[in-house]
């Protein structure tokens, strides 16, 4: 018999264009809120930039406006600084 500590709920939302946003890129999304940068946030993740990169593109192709807004910083402007806006 299960108990219920053991049972868990997995919401995933379906976005227009056949996008889904789950606990994933939830959890993306935070880190990226967190750190500031997409590199670190996928570092914290332990995934690549380019995965993390490919997921914040897919999102923020499916709102209005990005979720998460870039600019050119780091060290001599060679890495970006991210920030997570508010999904309307």
């Amino acid at each position: 018999m299960t108990n219920a500590s053991d049972l868990k709920i997995r919401l995933k939302i379906d976005l227009p264009g056949g996008v889904r946003l789950g606990y994933g890129k939830v959890d993306l999304l935070c880190a990226v809120e967190a750190e500031k940068s997409i590199s670190a946030a996928a570092r914290k993740m332990g995934m690549s930039y380019r995965r993390a990169w490919l997921l914040i593109d897919e999102l923020n192709k499916s709102f209005t406006t990005p979720v998460i807004a870039t600019k050119i910083g780091g060290k001599a402007h060679g890495g970006r600084n991210s920030h997570l806006w508010a999904i309307k």
